[in-house]
C-alpha cells in the first residue's frame, strides 16, 4: 500500500464526518423548504425535492463506506459486497444527475411561448417523470451487477475486460459526464433566451427593475448549477473513465487518486443549498419564514392587498396631476 493512498484513507477519517454532517443538514433544509406550500405548486421544485433525497441516500452511503475504509473496514470485500457497491453507488448519483436534467427541462417547457411546450411543466408530469425515470435509470445500471466482479488474486473489486463491457462503461462516461451537462447548458440558454423574449413583449406592463432581477436571479442560478457541478465531478469522471477502459490501471496511486476525487465529489451534493440561498430570493423568504416560525400568509390575500395598494396609489397620483393641471389653468385666466 502506498503512502499517498493511506494518507488519504486517513485524511477520510476527519472529512467523512464533516461532509455526512453538511450533506444531511442541507438536504433535509432544502426538502423542507423545497416542501412548502409556496414552492412545492411548482413542477420544477418536485424535481428539486427528488434530487435531495437522492443526494441523502448516497450521503448515507458513500460516507460511511469512506469512513470505515479509514480504518481498513472495506464491506465491498467478497462477491456479493462487490457488486452491491458497484450498482448502488452508481446508481444513485446517476439518479440525482438526471434530475437535474429534467428540472432543467421543465424551466424550459414553463418559459416556452408554446401552449403545446408549456402543457409539459405540470406537477402530474414532473411526479411521472421522476417515477418513469428512476425506474429506467435502474433497469441501465443493473448490468453493473455483472460487470463488476471480485479479483482474488489482488482482493480488488474491477470490472470484467470484455468488448461489450467497455461500450457500456463507455457510455456511462458519455451520458454522465458529455451529454448531461451538455443538455443542462443548452436547456439553460433556451430557458434565458424565452424569458428575455417575454420581457420585451411585456415591456408596457411590468417594471423593467423587477424584470431585470428576476432574469438575473434565473441566469446566476442555472450557470451556477452547470458550472459548480461540472467542477465537483469532471475530475472521478476523468479517472474513471481511464480505470474502466483498463482495468491494470488500477494502481495504488490511482486508487488513491480515484478515492481523493470521489471525496471533492461529494461536496456537489450539499453545495445546491448555498446555490439556492445565493440566487434565490424566493427560497431566501421561505426559508427566513421557516426559522421564525411564521405562518405562510394567503396569497390571494396578499394579491388583494396589494393591487388595493396600487389602485389607492394611482388614484392619488391621478388626482394630485388634476389638481396641479386645474390650479394653473385658473392662474392663467386670473
Amino acid at each position: 500500500m502506498s503512502n499517498l493512498f493511506e494518507q488519504v484513507l486517513k485524511a477520510n477519517i476527519y472529512i467523512q464526518p464533516l461532509q455526512f454532517s453538511l450533506a444531511i443538514t442541507t438536504n433535509f433544509i432544502n426538502i423542507r423548504v423545497l416542501g412548502s406550500r409556496v414552492l412545492r405548486s411548482s413542477s420544477c421544485t418536485h424535481y428539486f425535492l427528488a434530487y435531495a433525497v437522492f443526494n441523502t441516500i448516497y450521503t448515507c452511503l458513500i460516507c460511511p463506506t469512506l469512513f470505515l475504509n479509514g480504518f481498513f473496514i472495506d464491506w465491498s470485500h467478497g462477491r456479493i459486497g462487490c457488486k452491491i457497491q458497484s450498482s448502488i453507488l452508481f446508481l444513485i448519483p446517476f439518479l440525482a444527475n438526471l434530475m437535474l436534467i429534467l428540472a432543467s427541462f421543465d424551466r424550459y417547457c414553463s418559459s416556452s411561448r408554446s401552449r403545446r411546450v408549456h402543457a409539459k411543466s405540470t406537477i402530474r408530469t414532473a411526479r411521472t417523470n421522476i417515477i418513469s425515470g428512476t425506474i429506467l435509470s435502474s433497469i441501465y445500471m443493473s448490468p453493473m451487477l455483472i460487470i463488476y466482479k471480485w479479483n482474488e488474486s489482488n482482493h480488488k473489486c474491477i470490472p470484467q475486460k470484455h468488448l461489450l463491457t467497455s461500450i457500456y462503461i463507455f457510455s456511462q462516461v458519455f451520458l454522465y459526464y458529455i451529454v448531461a451537462p451538455f443538455v443542462m447548458f443548452l436547456f439553460g440558454l433556451s430557458t434565458i433566451n424565452n424569458i428575455r423574449r417575454q420581457s420585451i413583449r411585456a415591456l408596457p406592463l411590468t417594471s423593467s427593475m423587477r424584470r431585470r432581477r428576476t432574469e438575473g436571479q434565473l441566469a446566476r442560478m442555472l450557470i451556477l448549477q452547470i458550472v459548480v457541478h461540472l467542477m465537483f465531478v469532471l475530475p472521478y469522471g476523468v479517472v474513471y473513465c481511464m480505470i474502466s477502459i483498463d482495468p491494470l490501471t488500477q494502481t495504488t496511486t490511482i486508487d488513491a487518486v480515484r478515492n481523493a476525487f470521489i471525496t471533492w465529489q461529494q461536496c456537489d451534493y450539499f453545495v445546491s443549498f448555498f446555490l439556492y440561498i445565493f440566487s434565490g430570493s424566493v427560497y431566501r423568504r421561505e426559508l427566513l419564514r421557516i426559522l421564525t416560525f411564521k405562518k405562510p400568509r394567503n396569497l390571494s390575500t396578499q394579491s388583494f392587498s396589494r393591487t388595493r395598494k396600487d389602485t389607492f396609489r394611482d388614484t392619488s397620483l391621478i388626482t394630485t396631476t388634476t389638481l396641479s393641471v386645474n390650479e394653473t389653468v385658473n392662474n392663467i385666466f386670473v
